[in-house]
């Protein structure tokens, strides 16, 4: 498909010849005009946009927001996205799309002993996170409007919303030394729009929202693991359906040299 840019640049090499072609003096009859200078005609593949690398790769930030029901059990998330991206056509106007995620939904942590002997030889930060990890496959649907690349994608795939609990602080802990207490996995889709802004040849922002469906699942909120004095756990169980809308912030990169236009 050609940008606005390349079809304005066409036009005005058009408009250009047709004034040449005006100011030219008409030879004076009877007399054999010199050959005409020949013009310069842009060849279709000088018209043509340059084409888009074949694989991009990008990683952003994001916030999620619950709908429905899991709105009212749970606050806002927050956690990291990444996509691969594969170009099915010359322009890269449909291409396929790999995603995945971590929202974090509700955290908590607290200070405890490493050992169960007396005293406190070594204390630790143990960190109980509540999530949704999530991973998609789908076709993407792009349209450039000059430099600006604005897209929209349907991915389908699977997600497992968890709870676990591991040393360390922060939304996620360490995976090498953690537990997790509860989860339910299934069958998950989503749907976005984006924009993407070119900021280099290589790299570019991107902006999108997309609307996560994960149907009915069983999970946990924060605060809903207590421990007991006999070593045991109790667990509140929630149910509802689980979807929400999020909103990313990151930068895509070309991993592949953008081909140069033929001449």
């Amino acid at each position: 498909m050609r940008s606005p840019s390349t079809v304005v640049s066409a036009l005005a090499l058009v408009l250009c010849a047709l004034a040449a072609l005006a100011a030219a003096p008409l030879p004076a009859q009877g007399v054999a005009s010199a050959p005409a200078a020949s013009l310069a005609v842009p060849s279709v593949s000088e018209l043509d946009p340059p084409r888009m690398p074949r694989w991009h790769a990008g990683v952003a930030a994001g916030i999620g927001r619950p709908s429905g029901a899991f709105r009212r059990n749970v606050g806002q998330a927050g956690g990291v996205q990444a996509h691969l991206r594969l170009r099915l056509d010359p322009n890269g106007l449909l291409s396929l799309r790999l995603e995945g995620g971590y929202l974090n939904y509700g955290h908590e942590g607290q200070r405890t002993c490493l050992a169960s002997t007396p005293g406190c030889r070594v204390a630790v930060d143990v960190t109980t996170a509540n999530g949704i990890l999530s991973a998609g496959v789908g076709p993407e649907l792009s349209l450039p409007l000059g430099p600006v690349r604005v897209y929209a994608h349907g991915l389908v795939g699977a997600s497992r919303i968890t709870t676990a609990s591991g040393l360390g602080g922060g939304l996620l802990p360490d995976i090498i030394a953690a537990d997790e207490h509860f989860g339910d996995g299934g069958f998950a889709w989503s749907t976005g729009a984006g924009l993407s802004v070119p900021v280099s040849r290589a790299f570019a922002v991107d902006l999108g929202v997309s609307y996560q469906g994960h149907g009915q699942r069983d999970y946990l909120v924060k605060g809903g693991v207590t421990d007991n004095a006999d070593g045991t756990l109790d667990l509140d169980v929630k149910r509802s359906a689980t979807n929400l809308l999020a909103f990313r912030l990151g930068v895509t990169m070309a991993l592949t040299r953008k081909p140069k236009p033929k001449t």
